[in-house]
């Protein structure tokens, strides 16, 4: 019975230390995360400009993205 004890004791322990590193690890993706928000979003916001700068329009002055299909 010891035994048996022993090794149920050893498994909820391996399973509260992985429970652990997984929320620390979430942890730090999501404070990692709320610090830079304002980089990527700024980072977005430059790769958007270039794209509409670089994108060529129709004789209409529209993206390709906004003309609508007629079928």
């Amino acid at each position: 019975m010891v035994i048996l004890t022993s090794i149920f004791a050893y498994h909820n322990v391996q399973l509260f230390l992985r429970l652990m590193i997984y929320f620390l690890m979430w942890s730090l993706v999501l404070v990692f995360r709320f610090l830079h928000r304002k980089k990527t979003r700024k980072r977005m916001d430059e790769r958007t400009k270039y794209m509409m700068k670089h994108t060529e329009k129709d004789k209409d002055g529209k993206y390709p993205w906004e003309i609508k299909d007629n079928d």
